[in-house]
């Protein structure tokens, strides 16, 4: 007996040991929540100028919705004149993933807005995965209420978390803390576009982060995750209840050879379709909205300045007659 009952209690003692480990761990990220850190607050800047211009527009608009593809992809002030509406770019950062960035366009979009996504192409899938900037502003802005999210991907957040990202908490913002460098609210126009973008002010170190950058395997990696159609589709919707229209286009990305060959190219055929089969109204062709490697700033979906008109031509052809028919309908 005495072996068993020995047996017994070390159980008992692992278990609670381990149940002691949980619960502090537990209280340590609890006790740092919604603490500022230095590594977020340039999306927490650059989304309240945002959202602070589109609450300051009084007549119907139209939001642009994304991540930074858009911010540095997209010309306002070009899309303004196209469709005769003030235009507030939203785009900021795709690594928050879709619960952050769609919980930010309901603040932005207001009855009657025109919606247009040029939606990085990871997420249209992934429903429920993390990435470290997501956990990362997670802690910032706890979304326990207001966020899109389930108990797996909640799990995921508490267990993932790094002690390096609970100790930031604890330590806040350093004294005197300002958001500087190239993304924030100080590199944004009136209308949320990105500022300094141009060639010349490329350094050699920004054009090494373009040409390492990845080939992108989405195609190869679109069967292994969960579908994000829905959560677009909900949004979009509302956007078409409150009297408004969403347009889905194709953001910029590099151009590479294995894009245009094999599962990659069959999955930037297929994702229009596959998109309007799952009820998001898509226009456009991903192919088109590819350009080499010397129109890109610093990532792989950032254009320079310069070749912002180059995918704004192309996106106004696109869009222009289906925000008239939108007009029309709601006319």
């Amino acid at each position: 007996m005495r072996p068993v009952f020995l047996a017994n209690r070390f159980l008992l003692g692992l278990v609670l040991g381990l149940a002691l480990v949980v619960g502090l761990w537990s209280l340590l990220l609890v006790g740092q929540a919604g603490r500022p850190v230095p590594t977020t607050q340039w999306i927490e800047k650059a989304y309240a100028q945002k959202l602070a211009i589109a609450d300051s527009i009084t007549q119907p608009k139209l939001v642009v919705v994304a991540g930074s593809a858009a911010m540095f992809g997209i010309d306002s002030g070009m899309l303004e004149q196209a469709v005769g509406r003030p235009v507030v770019n939203l785009g900021v950062n795709a690594g928050v993933l879709p619960p952050y960035i769609q919980n930010y366009a309901r603040q932005a979009i207001k009855p009657g807005d025109w919606v247009l996504l040029p939606v990085e192409y990871p997420m249209y899938h992934g429903r429920y995965s993390i990435n470290y900037p997501f956990l990362d502003y997670w802690w910032e802005n706890p979304g326990f209420r207001h966020i899109d999210v389930n108990t797996a991907q909640l799990a995921q957040v508490l267990w993932l978390t790094p002690l390096s990202r609970v100790l930031s908490g604890y330590r806040g913002l350093p004294d005197g803390f300002a958001v500087s460098g190239l993304y924030g609210p100080q590199n944004l126009d009136q209308r949320g576009d990105q500022l300094h973008s141009e060639a010349v002010q490329q350094q050699v170190w920004m054009r090494e982060l373009v040409q390492q950058s990845e080939v992108e395997t989405y195609g190869a990696q679109a069967h292994r995750w969960n579908a994000n159609w829905a959560s677009w589709k909900a949004l979009a919707d509302q956007v078409t209840a409150a009297g408004g229209c969403a347009l889905f286009v194709p953001p910029p990305m590099l151009d590479r050879p294995a894009y245009h060959q094999g599962r990659e190219l069959r999955y930037y055929k297929a994702l229009p379709d596959q998109a309007r089969a799952n009820g998001l109204n898509y226009i456009g062709t991903p192919l088109e909205t590819m350009y080499p490697m010397d129109r890109f700033f610093d990532t792989n979906y950032h254009l320079n300045a310069e070749s912002r008109t180059l995918y704004m031509q192309q996106l106004v052809s696109w869009v222009k007659p289906e925000f008239a028919k939108c007009s029309a309908v709601h006319n």
